[in-house]
């Protein structure tokens, strides 16, 4: 009986422990197994200085043709996505009910409405180191309103979408970031 409150304490104790670290390895699970795909963004939303060092990722598509038992529908859906001869992903179509199998990520719609759907996709920030942060917001900016647009790598297992990285002509912003920090005068 002496026992019960140690038992129930350990428990909680593991409890606490387990839940945080099951995420992260889901977390790793798609980084390391996910299949890639690459998604054109748009431009940011202005700085938010109360959420942190972090670049805000937009990608352009946010409204697809919905399943009929979608509409009216607010809450989770499953986006199927297609990967076209250029190498960027598209959502053909969003469905209610899970895939059993295929190309598909779990996002939020906020509105359904006869055929189409507007949905939120589960992943919108890219947290960096603070002290490459405001470069990168510039490099990020500045990229986007090129013709060519910067892509987001994004790896797809099971539902779940990671976003992994972000690329401007096939090279990954890290790289651009260390050519712009070489070149750029010393203050």
């Amino acid at each position: 009986m002496k026992s019960l409150p140690l038992v129930l304490f350990a428990l909680t104790v593991l409890a606490q422990w387990a839940v945080p670290l099951a995420a992260v390895r889901q977390h790793e699970r798609v980084l390391a197994e996910g299949e890639l795909i690459r998604l054109k963004c748009t431009a940011p939303d202005p700085y938010d200085p109360l959420r942190g060092r972090y670049l805000a990722v937009r990608p352009e598509i946010t409204e697809a043709p919905a399943d009929k038992e979608l509409v009216p529908h607010r809450g989770s859906a499953y986006a199927l996505l297609e990967v076209g001869a250029d190498g960027i992903a598209s959502v053909t179509r969003l469905e209610r009910k899970r895939p059993a199998s295929g190309r598909f990520v779990r996002v939020r719609v906020h509105w359904a409405y006869e055929d189409k759907a507007h949905f939120e996709w589960p992943f919108d920030r890219y947290f960096l180191n603070e002290k490459l942060a405001p470069e990168a917001d510039r490099w990020l900016a500045e990229s986007l309103r090129s013709a060519k647009g910067v892509l987001a790598e994004v790896r797809v297992l099971d539902g779940r979408a990671v976003l992994a990285d972000l690329t401007l002509d096939g090279k990954s912003f890290r790289a651009h970031l260390q050519e712009r920090l070489k070149t750029a005068p010393e203050p």
